[in-house]
Formats: structure tokens, C-alpha cells, sequence
């Protein structure tokens, strides 16, 4: 900590960090999370308490609603209570506001991925709103801002780089948006990821394109712990002649983990 912000060392603890830490406990800090965020951003309490910090705060509190949201939001982005944040996120919170998108999705966008509004330049931000709204993508919808968010994340290139990819597979430019806009975070995910996805389907399993393309959902899930095992289940119950049909491999994988064990 010390390393990071070296003028810690002549602060007046009273004075100076004091008053911080009791601020933070005041609205709902608890100690491991004081211990994590200021080991995450220790200018936190370098920075001014009156100028900075409850600013900061206070504007957070405008957006988000409540100290719990925002204490979750901050543990997940360090940085937002050392940061100018009316200077850095008004101009883009307008614009969503001006484009349509309610407040509630403008608040789980910030708590999302707060680093889209304080890392993402205001040129950026604007052609991927654009870019969203294009796809067709409702400004009151849950996707809207998980579409957005995706974008602001990725680079023009990468996203360009994905789009080749999923072509390789097979897909139409057709395929890839009707996917994204049931799932964005398709988009996200590691080439490796999706290579190793796509090859266990249409090798192992033999499922065709427009099946993984119409349930994009199954190329977030994780083949070790919740696809072959689960497959696994199926095909026991089905040489013991206990499961007499196929299953449709999406509703196997959907099922929470107490629900498809009561089921098989």
C-alpha cells in the first residue's frame, strides 16, 4: 500500500485517514471490505474527503440508489471514489438518457461494468451506442446494456477478429447477430473457448450449426462441470431403460443444479 501511494506516510493519521475510514464505515464498509478496496486503490486515502471521496460517493448514490449497490459496484471497480466521477460518466449517462435507455438500465450497466463510463472514451461509447441500437436491441431490454457493455470492452479489430471466427464455424453474418442478440456475451469469450465449444458439438455431439447458433447460451457453460457430466446422467438413465426419449440438450443444461437432479 505504502509502495503505491508513498505519501501515505506523512499524512496525520487523525486528520487525514481517519475521517476516511470512518466515512466508509459509516455508510456501510465493513472492515474486510475496507481491507480489500483500499489494498485494490489505497490513493483512496490520499485523496480529499470533502472535494473527492464524498462526491464521488454522493454521485454514486444519485445513480445507484442505495449504499449496498454501491459498495458492491466499488469492490468491483476500486478506482470510482478517487475519480472525478460528474466529469467522467455525466456526458455518457446523458447520452443514454437521450437515446431512451431508463435509468434502472443505465444503474446495471454502471454495476456491470463501471469501467465502460471511466475507460472507454466518450467517441467510443458513442459509436457503440449507435452500434447496439442498430442491432435492434431495446433500450428498456435487459440486453441493452450487456450489449453495450460488450462492445465498450472489445476493440474494433477484436471484434472483427470474433466475427471471423464464428464465420470459420460456419455461421452467416446472420447467425452471429441473431446470437449476439440473444446472448452478447458470446462475443466476449476466448477464441480457445469457443473452438474447444464448437468442436465438442458438432464432433462429439452432432449438433448442427443453427442449433448452437439458436442456443447461444450453451457456448458460456463450462464442458467440465456442467455439459459432459450432465450428459453423462442422461445416457446412464438411458441404457437402464429409465429415459425412453432424447432430451434436447438445452433443457438439460438450462435446469439449475437441484432441479435436474430431482428430474433424473
Amino acid at each position: 500500500m505504502i509502495s503505491c501511494c508513498p505519501q501515505l506516510l506523512l499524512s496525520n493519521q487523525d486528520k487525514t485517514i481517519k475521517p476516511k475510514m470512518d466515512f466508509l464505515r459509516d455508510v456501510g464498509f465493513s472492515t474486510p471490505d475496507l481491507i480489500f478496496l483500499l489494498s485494490q486503490n489505497p490513493t483512496i486515502l490520499a485523496s480529499s474527503l470533502d472535494n473527492q471521496i464524498v462526491p464521488a460517493y454522493g454521485f454514486l448514490k444519485g445513480i445507484l440508489g442505495t449504499d449496498e449497490a454501491i459498495i458492491s459496484t466499488v469492490k468491483r471497480a476500486s478506482w470510482l471514489l478517487s475519480k472525478d466521477l460528474h466529469n467522467l460518466m455525466g456526458s455518457k449517462i446523458g447520452l443514454l438518457q437521450d437515446h431512451g435507455v431508463p435509468n434502472s438500465r443505465i444503474s446495471a450497466l454502471i454495476k456491470r461494468q463501471p469501467r465502460c463510463f471511466l475507460q472507454v472514451h466518450l467517441d467510443r461509447f458513442t459509436e457503440a451506442l449507435t452500434k447496439v441500437k442498430a442491432m435492434g436491441f431495446e433500450p428498456s431490454s435487459s440486453f441493452f446494456d450487456v450489449a453495450l457493455g460488450t462492445i465498450t470492452s472489445i476493440s474494433e479489430p477484436k471484434w472483427e477478429e470474433k466475427f471471423e471466427l464464428y464465420r470459420s464455424f460456419g455461421w452467416s453474418e446472420d447467425d452471429i447477430l441473431s446470437a449476439f442478440k440473444k446472448q452478447p456475451h458470446i462475443m466476449a469469450l476466448s477464441k480457445d473457448k469457443l473452438r474447444k465449444m464448437m468442436d465438442f458439438f458438432s464432433k462429439e455431439l452432432g449438433l448442427g450449426l443453427s442449433v448452437v447458433s439458436h442456443y447461444p447460451n450453451l457456448l458460456l457453460l463450462s464442458l467440465e462441470k456442467m455439459i459432459i457430466p450432465r450428459l453423462s446422467v442422461i445416457r446412464v438413465l438411458k441404457s437402464h431403460g429409465i429415459l425412453n426419449k432424447d432430451v434436447n440438450l438445452y433443457t438439460i443444461c438450462s435446469l439449475k443444479e437441484k432441479c435436474f437432479l430431482r428430474n433424473t
